[in-house]
C-alpha cells in the first residue's frame, strides 16, 4: 500500500503547536501545546485501506481473525457484554442500541437476546461479515457518514476500540450526537496515554502504532472532545496494566516477571486514572 501523507491542525483546538513526543515505524507522535491531545502527525490519508491493513496484514490473517471471531461469540465474552448491556437498560426508551465499530457483532449478538432492536456500523467488510451472514445482525457496511441513519433514533451509542482510528473525532462525536435522543448514551473505550504502561514503555507500547492509532487520548483530551460534541461526561474510570511491546526478541524470564508485576499493580490502577484503558459514559445535552 502506497501511503500519501498529509499535516494536520490540533483536532480538539486547531493549533498547529506542537512537541515531538516521538518516532516510531517511521511515524511521529506529537502534543498539542496548547490542549495536550496527542496525535499522529503527518498521518496517512488512506484511512479505509489501513483499517483494512488492520485485521488482514500479516501471514497469518486468517487464523488471527478466526481466533477473534471465536473469543467475540464465546461464553465468557457474551456474559461480559450482557452485564455491560444490563447497566445500559435505564437508557431503554425507543429500545435502538448502535455499535459502531462492531467488528464481529459479538456485542450486537448479545443485545439482541436481551430484548433490544440493534443496528452496527462496520467498515472492515471481511470482520462484519461474520456477524451478518452467522447471525443475520442488521450490520452496515461503510463509514457513519454514509450510514444515513435518522436523528435521534437510538437510545445508546457504543465506541469500542475505535475512536482511537478516527481522523476527526470532533466531527465524528457531533455525528453521534445528531443520532442519539436527548439524554441518550454514548459509551467511549479507548488506550488511554496517561497510563503507568505508557509510562513504563515509552514508544515500545504494542497499542502505539502509527498506521492505524492517530489519535491518543488521557481522561482530560477524552472529556475535552466529548464536552465540545455536546456531551456530559457522568462516569470515567480506567482500568488495567501490562507492559506488552513490540520487542520481538523473546525473553521468557522477563516476560515472567512482566507478568507477575503486571497483576501486582493492577490492584491498585483502579484507585487512580492510570489504568491502560479509558471507559467513559456520556449523555446527550
Amino acid at each position: 500500500m502506497h501511503e500519501t501523507m498529509k499535516y494536520v491542525n490540533c483536532n480538539l483546538c486547531n493549533s498547529n503547536e506542537t512537541t515531538l513526543l516521538f518516532i516510531k515505524d517511521g511515524y511521529k507522535h506529537v502534543k498539542c501545546t496548547s490542549c495536550g491531545l496527542v496525535y499522529v502527525n503527518p498521518r496517512s490519508e488512506n484511512s479505509q485501506e489501513t483499517l483494512d491493513s488492520f485485521y488482514t496484514s500479516g501471514a497469518d490473517a486468517d487464523s488471527f481473525i478466526e481466533g477473534l471471531l471465536k473469543r467475540d461469540y464465546s461464553l465468557k465474552r457474551q456474559k461480559i457484554f450482557t452485564s455491560e448491556i444490563n447497566k445500559m437498560e435505564r437508557y431503554r426508551r425507543v429500545n435502538r442500541i448502535l455499535d459502531i465499530g462492531c467488528s464481529f457483532g459479538g456485542f450486537l449478538h448479545a443485545a439482541r437476546n436481551c430484548g433490544w432492536e440493534t443496528k452496527g456500523i462496520e467498515t472492515v467488510s471481511e470482520v462484519g461479515k461474520y456477524g451478518k451472514e452467522l447471525y443475520d445482525l442488521d450490520i452496515i457496511f461503510g463509514t457513519l457518514e454514509e450510514s444515513n441513519l435518522e436523528p435521534s433514533s437510538f437510545d445508546v451509542i457504543r465506541l469500542n476500540n475505535i475512536i482511537e482510528h478516527v481522523p476527526d473525532p470532533l466531527a465524528f462525536c457531533s455525528q453521534i450526537h445528531n443520532l442519539l435522543r436527548k439524554g441518550g448514551l454514548l459509551t467511549v473505550a479507548t488506550t488511554n496515554f496517561d497510563s503507568f504502561s505508557v509510562s513504563i514503555c515509552g514508544k515500545d507500547w504494542i497499542y502505539f502504532d502509527g498506521q492505524h492509532h492517530i489519535v491518543l487520548f488521557t481522561p482530560t483530551t477524552l472529556r475535552k472532545l466529548l464536552q465540545r460534541s455536546g456531551f456530559t461526561t457522568i462516569n470515567m474510570h480506567t482500568k488495567g496494566f501490562h507492559m506488552k511491546t513490540n520487542d520481538h526478541h523473546r525473553n521468557p524470564v522477563k516476560e515472567r516477571l512482566f507478568k507477575i508485576s503486571g497483576k501486582i499493580i493492577s490492584q491498585f490502577v483502579g484507585f487512580t486514572n492510570k489504568g491502560h484503558r479509558l471507559k467513559v459514559w456520556a449523555e446527550k445535552r
